[in-house]
């Protein structure tokens, strides 16, 4: 009966636990996932701004403790800040929750210049109207979780557990990117475009406008070289967009 009752005190206990550990694995991707995405929005907030930081603390409750087949939504709408997760892995062996919505805090979200001494020696030369593109480009997310202890379904601590069942933990997780979000298929009009940000570097962008001077000679456009400078556009910048987006209207050359 000793040996018994000395196998219950100690595989009950481990038996209890095992779950938990997997329950904290679980916890730690889900954090870091949510500091992840919380860069990377930042990455492409509009203009360089910062995103608010309350809006990406709402977008990492809807988004990365949803449940898996919950929609993902470019609006969120009413997001409740308090309460359970529908997340089961979430619960412990006495039906309570390991995390709560208000258990969540983005606590950093900053754009910074590089950290390297390359960024300080780029600084003393002179830029080239937007290139290099952005110099807040250091981008830093930090999530914080705090994690309940260990109770029974009544909310009592789980002293059989002792003194696992009041660890107070805390998961900290960070991200940190060193990009720009500029690409081909952005908008033309915005100022991070790829147009705006190269067009200062291909000096034949001054003769934009020039065009318009050759349409005089549309008229004479059927002799062999008459018809080839009609048909120029000087000035014109137009990235290669791979792959093509189908939903927006890129200009045709040749039409007016």
């Amino acid at each position: 009966m000793t040996e018994l009752a000395v196998m219950a005190a100690v595989l009950v206990p481990l038996f209890l636990l095992i779950p938990i550990v997997a329950k904290y694995g679980h916890i730690n991707q889900m954090a870091q996932q949510a500091a992840r995405n919380a860069a990377w929005e930042a990455s492409v907030s509009k203009d360089y701004a910062l995103p608010n930081q309350r809006e990406a603390e709402r977008k990492a409750l809807d988004r990365n403790f949803a449940a898996a087949d919950a929609r993902i939504r470019s609006n969120l709408g009413a997001v409740p800040t308090s309460g359970e997760f529908g997340d089961q892995m979430l619960n412990t062996f006495s039906n309570r929750k390991l995390l709560e919505r208000d258990n969540l805090q983005l606590r950093r979200l900053s754009q910074t210049g590089s950290p390297g001494r390359m960024d300080d020696a780029l600084n003393l030369l002179p830029r080239v109207g937007r290139f290099p593109p952005n110099s807040r480009g250091y981008v830093t997310a930090n999530v914080k979780l705090n994690i309940r202890d260990l109770q029974l379904s009544d909310g009592s601590r789980a002293r059989y557990l002792e003194p696992l069942d009041n660890l107070n933990l805390v998961l900290d997780r960070k991200q940190t990117l060193l990009v720009d979000a500029w690409n081909a298929s952005g908008p033309r009009s915005g100022s991070r475009s790829v147009v705006k940000t190269i067009r200062p570097l291909a000096p034949s962008s001054n003769l934009q406008g020039l065009d318009k001077v050759l349409d005089m000679f549309k008229p004479l456009e059927f002799l062999p070289v008459i018809g080839a400078i009609s048909r120029l556009e000087p000035g014109t910048v137009e990235p290669d967009i791979v792959p093509s987006d189908k939903l927006a209207e890129y200009p045709v050359r040749g039409r007016r």
